[in-house]
Formats: structure tokens, C-alpha cells, sequence
């Protein structure tokens, strides 16, 4: 049985003050002095006061470092940074780490530093969940992003993208030393940055080890040696002076150019459902003015319609692609999401402090409620991967945690006949009062009632930009997302997307028809939510490929059914005196959504699928596409944990941005991943 489990760093302590790690029998820092230390090994021959001092308005300046440890280099950059960088810049730190701390232990460490507490605080409450892989960390009022691999620096650094805007500017070569931990200290890990590196790029590291010197140089750094700090004889530093081409293994999968654009122009996003609120609102808030057609009377009128949806990320055995890409996608929902939460239980605590307040304002002010998610493992099958995924992957009690049959019970509040886990920070978000949040901002316009009948690419100037034919007029953008679910088949075709339609039917129910209101959020074979006022929601069905619009006594039956296995007690309905509500889900065949550029399907047809598909990588070119063209479409079921990541992503595809998330998780929700894979295997592809 193998395992993707992630191994803590086991630590003792000098004087209480100083962590040692016990894999490497090696001190996080200097007991001469860390600060001091980190000055003179990595802040001086960096030249980062300098550097900082000189950098444009919005630009963003990179550092990679291998060993993340105590986090000392990270807080000591960043307090320099706040200090001398312009508001307007942004510090991405990328570093590894495959013995993360605890929070324990790292605010224990941090007590060392006490002039850095005001930044160490905030890392501490930030700091991600301790599971394997990615994690982006937003702080200082986002003028600092920290993106942290948890695992391995040479499986980590190949997941990083190299595309222009993804440069490192300099890096930090930490994590211990060579003797101590030679698996780090590979020609991999120089190969890898030499390949995410541009010719300016410095490095610093401690050490001045010959093999580490030569590694170096080979892939085409200058080292030059200076004075070590307290019993360390000699440092290194250098720059990168020779660049060499590099092969991108996946060219069909390679980043679009971003829109040639030297500020953010217009925009137009098709839908307005989740996808396309989440994308309309990252657009406008990096400076777009947003256009969003909606074809139906308002906003949320298809799957993203629902009173209530199930918030929580998804465990699997094996933590497998699916569970590392709804991790990010969770992340990226509680970025987006929380300080709208906070603000709104504000709001909603003034108007009840004023007696101002009513039914109707609280529930139009209520976003939804993520104090906790209990998922019941109502099945063999969900107890087993379950009970797998905690030890293989060993899932952190922040994140999940097991609870017996009576703790269930305590948290939900109703009788429950099994065992399951709670999601801490999961719980359930009200789809449409999320929608009208995203949209609204001064940069946006919503256009009901406004049927899409065409995309046209036009072209002047060497500049090309959209028409969108709709029967109220023609709009013009630079740039067109397109999100909008899984019934509008024109769309869905002339694009390629092979979304398929699920219809769902959920129940409504009175708080006459419950015997208690539910204390949390809980998902069985299907969800359960109280969602304020006496209402709640259970279901949902899943019924391919039936597309009737009416409800359905069957279906609300088969809803009572599953809600009445998991939960006994709590219902006290039948089907004929309920309500609900049917909508259709946009799914794929790989269960992830389709997020990115549009190929040109003439040239993809042409590049790759009418050639071999065993040439060597390096013969095949890079990816075209239909510039300004984009997608947002299949997040099916799970579209609160998916399109808040989708719109990140596809905002640094558009502005030539870093990626929020590793390239195989980009990859595998590629626009054209379908036909590549069916190419790859061997199978003939022909696109329509």
C-alpha cells in the first residue's frame, strides 16, 4: 500500500530558543545569531535592499528557496520589503519544504526573533493546511504572496511554471547542509534552476561546497565565494550568465500569450452562474470593465440557482489528482469567500444591534455559513476511503478529523446511525447571494434577458478582439469568457467542450417539516442544509440523461429516501407537500472542470492530431490559440470549491500572471486535454 502522507519535522531545542532538526541533526539557524545570519548569507550578496528600492510600480519580484524551515528568510524578506518596495509591487516567495514545521513548533521558533513578531503572527494565523503539494498564502494586505510545496523540492520544482511573467529573480539555497542532506543537493535541483531563471537572476546560499560550485556553473551560473558568517568560512553567490533552451514536455498544454494589453481593457464573461461571477469579479478587480450577459431574467437561473450548497474539500484514498486539485480549488473558495462572510455577519450584527433588521434583510444579507461540514459515511464504500485516505495520506485535524457516531449526532444535531468525519472549516454558501456579491463592483454591468447567438473573432491592426452577437445588440471586447454551464449546446459545440448535462432535483423543506433545525451542513449520499429562517434543502438526485423541467414526486422520494437513511430522525414530509427546485449540472468526462484558452482547432488538427503521436517531445510546437477566447464551464457538482481557482487561473493566463497552482493540476483541467489524451494513446481525432 504506498502512501502520500507528509513527514513532519521532528525538532529539540537548544536553550529553548534554537530548533534542531532531528532528520538532519542540523540547527534551523544560527546560535551566533539567525539574523544576522540571514543579512549576511542571503539579504546583502542578494542586493535586495537595492533592488527593491528600484522596482516599477506593479511589478512583481520573485525569490524561490529550497528549505522553508523556520520561515526566518521569508519574514526577514518581507519585513525588508514592506519597508522599501512600492505599495503597488508584489513579493512572490516560492519556497520548499519537504519537514514542514507545526504551528506549534514554528510560533515557538519565532519567538526568537521578537522585532519580526508583527509578521510572524500573521504567517502563523496563515499558514497553510500540512498536506502534501501546493499552497498560496495571501499577506500584508496581499502586497506579499507565499506559495509553499510541502514534499519534495525536485518533485515540486518541475510543477512550476516557466513561462516569462514566472521567472525567479533570485534564489535562497537553503536546507541544510549538502553532507546532511544530499538528496536535496541533485543536479535536478540546478538543472531546474537554471530553467526558471532569466539572465539577471542571483542566487545566495550558505555553503561553498565544491560539487555545489561546479553543479552550478555547469548549468551556467557565475559563483563567486566571500566570507562566511560566525564558524562558517565561505559563502557563495552568483548569477545567471548563460541561458539555455529548454523543451517543454507537455507543448500542447503550454500557457497562452496573455492578452497584448498594456493596461486592463474590456471584458465580456457569457453566464451568470458561479463561473461567471467568479470570473467577472476577478476581472473587474484587476482593473477590466466587465460585461456580463446573462440569457436568462437574472442572475443563478441554472445549477448555480440552489438555496444552499455543500462547501468542503474532496478525500480519496490515494489523494490522488481529483483531491489535489479541489484542495486548491477549496483554498482558493476561502480566499475569495471569507471576508465576505466577516463583512456580512458585520453588516447583519449592526442592523440587529440598530433593531433595524427583518427577516427578509437578514436572509438577502446572509452569504451562507462555513463554521463546519460533517460528512456521514453512509456507505462501505465512503467508510473505506475514508479510513484509507487518513492512513495513507494522514490528514490534518485543521483540515479533517474522524468523529464517532454520538460525537455526529452532538454536531449535527439530529440522530445519526454511523460514524463519519468533520471538515472544520466547511459548511455550506447560498449560490445566488455569492453571485451578486461577485457582481458588484463599479466595473461591472450585468445584461439580462440576453441570448448569445455568436462569438466572431475580429482582427485590425494586428490586434484581435470579439464580437458577441446577442438578439439585444453586438457587444466588442478583448477578451470573452464563456461559462456558461451545460445547456447551451451552440456554445458548448463551437467551442469543443464535451460538457454533458446531469439534471439534479432537490427538496425543499418547512421547519414543519423538520423535527430540529440542523446545527451544521452534512453530506451523506447526497447534502443536507438548514439555511436560515426554518428553510432547508436536501438532495440532490442524479438523473442522466432525463432533461424533463418538472419536479418530480419520484425524485423527491429518492431524496427522503437518502436524507431519511442518514439522518432518522430529521424529516417529517412527504414528497406530494414539497417543494423543490430542478437544474442541470455541467459535467465532464474526467469529473474536473474545463478551465483556460481556446486551441485553434485548424491548427491543433493540423500540429498534432493528424501527425504521429510518437514523435520525440521537443518536435512537436507549442499550443495556439484563439487569442482573448476562454472558458470556465464543468464544475458540475462541485462548483463552489472550483470557480473561484478557475478564475484566478484563467485572470494570470490573461494578464501573463504566475499560475496559482502547480502545472499538472493546470494541465489536467485543460480546454483540450480530451483530444490530446485520445491522440496520445493513439487513437485517431478528428475535431469538428
Amino acid at each position: 500500500m504506498s502512501s502520500n502522507k507528509l513527514t513532519l519535522a521532528q525538532v529539540s531545542w537548544i536553550n529553548e530558543a534554537v530548533p534542531k532538526s532531528e532528520q538532519f541533526e542540523d540547527f534551523y539557524f544560527s546560535t551566533d545569531g539567525g539574523m544576522a545570519e540571514v543579512e549576511h548569507t542571503f539579504i546583502k550578496p542578494s542586493k535586495l535592499a537595492e533592488r527593491f528600492q528600484n522596482l516599477a510600480d506593479n511589478q512583481v519580484f520573485r525569490i524561490a528557496e529550497t528549505g522553508f524551515g523556520s520561515g526566518l528568510n521569508f519574514l526577514m524578506t518581507c519585513d525588508l520589503w514592506l519597508q522599501l518596495a512600492s505599495h503597488s509591487a508584489q513579493l512572490h516567495f516560492i519556497s520548499f519544504e519537504k519537514y514542514p514545521l507545526d504551528n506549534p513548533d514554528l510560533a515557538k521558533a519565532h519567538q526568537a526573533f521578537p522585532t519580526l513578531s508583527h509578521l510572524a503572527k500573521e504567517l502563523q494565523d496563515k499558514y497553510p493546511l500540512l498536506l502534501p503539494g501546493w499552497h498560496d498564502v495571501w499577506l500584508f494586505n496581499n502586497r506579499v504572496r507565499l506559495t509553499l510545496w510541502f514534499g519534495d523540492v525536485l518533485k515540486g520544482l518541475p510543477e512550476c511554471d516557466a513561462s516569462n511573467s514566472s521567472k525567479v529573480d533570485v534564489w535562497f539555497l537553503d536546507g541544510f547542509a549538502p553532507v546532511k542532506n544530499p538528496d536535496m543537493w541533485q543536479p535536478g535541483l540546478y538543472q531546474q534552476m537554471a530553467r526558471l531563471s532569466h539572465l539577471e537572476t542571483t542566487f545566495a546560499t550558505f555553503t561553498a561546497a565544491g560539487d555545489v560550485r561546479r553543479a552550478l556553473q555547469k548549468v551556467g551560473f557565475e559563483v563567486n565565494k566571500a566570507s562566511g558568517f560566525g564558524k562558517k568560512r565561505e559563502i557563495c553567490s552568483g548569477c545567471l550568465i548563460q541561458q539555455r533552451p529548454y523543451s517543454l514536455k507537455t507543448p500542447w498544454f503550454s500557457r497562452p500569450e496573455p492578452v497584448n494589453n498594456k493596461k486592463p481593457g474590456k471584458a465580456i464573461v457569457i453566464g451568470a452562474g458561479l463561473a461567471g461571477g467568479a470570473m467577472a469579479n476577478k476581472l473587474a478587480q484587476a482593473g477590466w470593465q466587465v460585461n456580463v450577459l446573462e440569457a436568462g431574467e437574472e442572475v443563478a437561473t441554472q445549477a448555480s440557482g440552489n438555496l444552499a450548497g455543500a462547501v468542503h474539500p474532496l478525500i480519496t484514498a490515494d489523494w490522488n489528482l481529483r483531491s489535489q486539485w479541489y484542495l486548491q480549488g477549496f483554498e482558493a473558495t476561502l480566499r475569495a469567500v471569507l471576508p465576505w462572510l466577516k463583512e456580512s455577519n458585520k453588516n447583519i450584527a449592526s442592523l440587529e444591534a440598530s433593531r433595524e433588521t427583518s427577516k427578509e434583510i437578514y436572509l438577502k444579507s446572509e452569504l451562507g455559513d462555513l463554521a463546519g461540514l460533517v460528512q456521514l459515511a453512509v456507505t462501505e464504500t465512503s467508510l473505506k476511503r475514508i479510513t484509507e485516505a487518513f492512513k495513507r495520506v494522514g490528514l490534518p485535524e485543521d483540515f479533517v478529523r474522524e468523529v464517532t457516531q454520538k460525537q455526529a449526532e452532538d454536531l449535527i444535531g439530529s440522530r445519526v446511525n454511523v460514524s463519519g468525519v468533520l471538515f472544520p472549516q466547511g459548511g455550506w454558501l447560498y449560490p445566488k447571494a455569492i453571485i451578486q456579491r461577485c457582481l458588484a463592483n463599479d466595473n461591472i454591468e450585468l445584461v439580462t434577458n440576453c441570448k448569445v447567438l455568436d462569438i466572431q473573432q475580429m482582427s485590425k491592426n494586428n490586434q484581435v478582439s470579439w464580437q458577441v452577437v446577442t438578439k439585444q445588440k453586438n457587444f466588442s471586447a478583448d477578451v470573452v469568457v464563456v461559462a456558461t454551464g451545460s445547456l447551451d449546446t451552440h456554445l458548448n459545440d463551437k467551442l469543443g467542450l464535451p460538457i454533458r448535462p446531469v439534471k439534479g432535483q432537490v427538496s425543499h423543506l418547512s421547519a414543519e417539516q423538520q423535527s430540529t433545525e440542523l446545527k451544521l451542513a452534512v453530506t451523506h449520499e447526497g447534502y443536507s442544509v438548514a439555511c436560515g429562517q426554518g428553510k432547508a434543502v436536501t438532495g440532490a438526485t442524479f438523473e442522466a440523461p432525463d432533461m424533463s423541467v418538472e419536479l418530480s414526486l419520484k425524485s423527491h422520494q429518492a431524496n427522503l429516501d437518502i436524507t431519511q437513511t442518514a439522518l432518522p430522525d430529521w424529516l417529517k414530509a412527504e414528497p406530494a407537500d414539497l417543494t423543490g427546485r430542478v437544474a442541470f449540472r455541467p459535467t465532464t468526462p474526467d469529473h474536473l472542470p474545463i478551465i483556460g484558452a481556446i486551441a485553434d482547432k485548424d491548427w491543433m488538427q493540423s500540429a498534432y492530431l493528424s501527425q504521429s503521436h510518437t514523435h520525440a517531445v521537443y518536435r512537436y510546437e507549442k499550443q495556439c490559440y484563439q487569442t482573448g477566447l476562454y472558458v470556465s464551464n464543468g464544475h458540475g457538482p462541485r462548483g463552489l470549491m472550483s470557480v473561484f481557482l478557475a478564475a484566478e487561473s484563467l485572470l494570470a493566463d490573461i494578464s501573463g500572471e504566475a499560475l496559482p497552482q502547480p502545472l499538472s493540476l493546470y494541465h489536467a483541467s485543460h480546454p483540450a486535454r480530451f483530444q490530446i489524451r485520445r491522440w496520445r494513446s493513439g487513437d485517431k481525432v478528428e475535431i469538428n
